[in-house]
């Protein structure tokens, strides 16, 4: 995971079984558990395969720091802190 970005900056996840951006989505905001947050938006994505996630921090992010879960079907990862700047 990189370090925190600004809105309009890169952030980048890298792991194992990310799957793809037709099947997967980034939730950032979310409980501890992974619930609620704000999903990055298809549009925010830069590329995706099976080992990294290149995103741009979307202007409507939330500020501040919180969990992000990188979820692929039913599966969810395990929460990662980070925080956007602003």
């Amino acid at each position: 995971m990189s370090d925190s970005a600004a809105r309009g900056g890169t952030v980048t996840i890298q792991g194992r079984y990310l799957g793809g951006p037709s099947a997967g989505k980034v939730r950032l905001g979310a409980t501890e558990q992974g619930e609620g947050g704000y999903v990055f938006p298809p549009s925010a994505v830069q590329s995706w395969t099976d080992t990294q996630i290149v995103l741009t921090v979307p202007t409507d992010a939330p500020v501040g720091g919180s969990w992000l879960f990188v979820e692929v079907g039913a599966m969810r990862s395990t929460g990662l802190m980070f925080s956007v700047k602003q």
